[in-house]
């Protein structure tokens, strides 16, 4: 029987509320559970398994305070805790849910009995009895009920009854605490109060303790939850005491608020909401994940697993609502691996496929994953489903990044996919490829420059990126048009002069790539004969060439300078009348470039 122990130095953290789905989850996936609740001067763990009170007491003595009372006068525990114990509906093949509660709360009668509960006198008098009655409790419960788990509802503070709970019974401690300064210090000064009594009851089994930073503010970006479990680690495990001890903590779990829980609390594992639509579910079963072995549960799991693959063939239909289901209330990796592959099989849409792989990535599944890594290259490749995409893009930059962002259509991807709310995320992307690939993208360099010109920072970095990597990236017309566009910006005649004379600036590819860019270099730095000769040249190349685009790319920057019907003349003199009625047609019908309208040269 392994007993965790759920504690809180303040209330209001939802203490009663995680042992009630932590039991609820352990009965569902097969395990017994004997649930008690400790907290005697605010009991509630009934309410949160939706329990009147008159369906609990089955005598007029019915709860834990009764037990305790008697215990004092015989000296023993009941032969038959059935009385004091009530026994939950579970679903059927579920393991069973049994609580002891704490009484008759709110009547009358509990109070007057618990107030004659000399506390101090019972654990440190001279007849101390309440050390062997909750061992003598715990030996009658595993005696008569052999439950897989004990979960303990300890009250808050620093009390004798919180001491007994978190120290003398458990095999592992939850403490939950809120982030803030009074919480986390009496959390700290209790880890280290149960730390200290347990090695000297049993330096042999040591109590596992799990801090949990509880009702945390939900955001769309993890970073601010990592920078909360982060600061709350580095607190925990500050010097303390006269003997400047360090707690040791490397991990910290996290619970976020719940707005279905704001006027009704209840269970939520097992509900019809998965933990893709309600995060403190997904919290919930990740932080299960930390307190429960693995080998307690994976055999239940792992027929589950094999009974729905077992019927892909005959009846596939089937098969993936009973994984769909398992997800439901499972954390288990293999349960989430197994839908993942049958819905690559059967090609299931993507938000699906993505709304499991992200639920599996924040349950804690290593974003290196193959599987992972697998379904962020197909999904995130290319534009598909954009809206899609967006929501989940935060999970497919954690998985590109961890398989070391190098994959190029990926990373401009996700770069899309964050502009333009979120362009520094998008940046870090680029600069992350740029950091580890090597060499870079000639495509992520000329768009990391774009990004950089048009944010309205200093122009260094981007100078110094094409200054490092243009020996290599120059074969891209992206990256030349990039490099053109911040030099122009620049507005230095010098600085175009030395870009022209370049070796490694192909002119000629830079205007195949971007006519317009092109001619503004020109127009601007480059040439000394008036605009209409520069004009007039171009168009006679692009008519030999039968460039029809491109012609049509400059009746629109003539337009923009006041010059079009002086292009057209030309154009009429020069080529078919086809021609002149193509460009005519696609130039007043095709979208206007809103570009910046041109300089003209003094």
């Amino acid at each position: 029987m392994k007993t965790i122990t759920f504690y809180s130095y303040k209330g209001g953290v939802g203490r009663s509320l995680l042992v009630a789905n932590t039991a609820r989850y352990l009965s569902i996936l097969g395990k017994n559970v004997f649930a008690i609740d400790l907290d005697l001067e605010a009991p509630g763990l009934h309410y949160k398994f939706e329990l009147d009170p008159s369906d609990v007491p089955k005598t007029p003595e019915a709860g834990l305070i009764d037990v305790l009372t008697n215990f004092s006068e015989s000296g023993k525990c009941p032969d038959d805790l059935g009385p004091y114990v009530a026994e939950l509906d579970t679903p059927t093949g579920a393991g069973k849910i049994r609580l002891m509660w704490s009484g008759e709360a709110p009547l009358g009668m509990y109070w007057r009995k618990l107030a004659e509960v000399d506390w101090h006198d019972l654990l440190y008098g001279s007849n101390h009895i309440g050390f062997s009655f909750f061992k003598a409790l715990k030996a009658q419960i595993e005696r008569q009920y052999n439950p897989d788990f004990l979960l303990i509802d300890a009250r808050t503070g620093v009390t004798e009854m919180g001491g007994i709970a978190t120290t003398l019974l458990p095999d592992v401690v939850v403490a939950l605490a809120l982030a803030t300064r009074e919480h986390l210090e009496g959390m700290r000064a209790v880890m280290h109060g149960i730390r200290h009594a347990r090695a000297e009851q049993e330096p042999s089994a040591p109590i596992q303790i799990m801090p949990v930073i509880s009702r945390l503010p939900l955001s769309s970006d993890s970073s601010f939850d990592d920078d909360v479990a982060a600061r709350t680690r580095e607190f925990l495990n500050e010097p303390f005491g006269k003997a400047l001890e360090s707690l040791g903590v490397s991990e910290i779990a996290v619970l976020h608020t719940e707005p279905l829980l704001d006027n009704a609390e209840r269970v939520l594992v097992g509900g019809r909401s998965g933990p893709h639509e309600i995060p403190l579910l997904r919290d919930y079963l990740r932080l299960f994940s930390r307190i429960i072995p693995a080998e307690d549960l994976r055999p239940h799991i792992g027929s589950l697993i094999q009974n729905a693959v077992s019927r892909i063939l005959d009846d596939p239909a089937g098969a993936q609502s009973s994984l769909e289901e398992l997800t439901t209330y499972c954390g288990d990796q293999a349960a989430y691996r197994a839908l993942l592959k049958l819905y690559r099989v059967t090609k299931t849409p993507l938000d699906k496929t993505l709304m499991v792989a992200d639920t599996m990535w924040r349950l804690g599944v290593q974003p290196d994953d193959p599987l992972l890594v697998e379904i962020v290259k197909v999904g995130f490749s290319e534009l598909r489903a954009i809206d899609v995409q967006k929501k989940y893009a935060e999970f497919g930059e954690a998985v590109w990044r961890a398989s070391g962002s190098k994959d190029v259509r990926v990373a401009l991807m996700l770069v899309s996919l964050f502009l333009p709310e979120r362009r520094e995320r998008a940046l870090k992307v680029l600069r992350e490829h740029i950091e580890r690939a090597d060499p870079p993208s000639p495509n992520v360099l000329a768009r990391i420059i774009e990004l950089l010109r048009t944010s309205g920072a200093p122009r260094d970095e981007a100078l110094d990126l094409v200054s490092r990597f243009k020996g290599s990236a120059a074969i891209s017309p992206e990256f030349l048009v990039a490099w053109a566009r911040l030099v122009m910006d620049l507005d230095d005649a010098g600085s175009a002069q030395r870009l022209l004379e370049d070796p490694l600036f192909r002119v000629e590819a830079l205007r195949a790539a971007d006519l317009a860019v092109y001619y503004r270099l020109r127009q601007r730095f480059a040439d000394p004969a008036p605009s209409s000769v520069l004009l007039f040249e171009l168009a006679d190349e692009l008519i030999a060439n039968n460039n029809l685009s491109q012609l049509v790319q400059l009746a629109e920057l003539s337009e923009e300078e006041g010059r079009l019907n002086e292009l057209l003349s030309h154009i009429r003199s020069r080529a078919p009348a086809h021609v002149l009625d193509e460009v005519m047609n696609r130039a007043r019908l095709g979208g206007r470039r809103h570009s910046p309208p041109l300089r003209r040269r003094s």
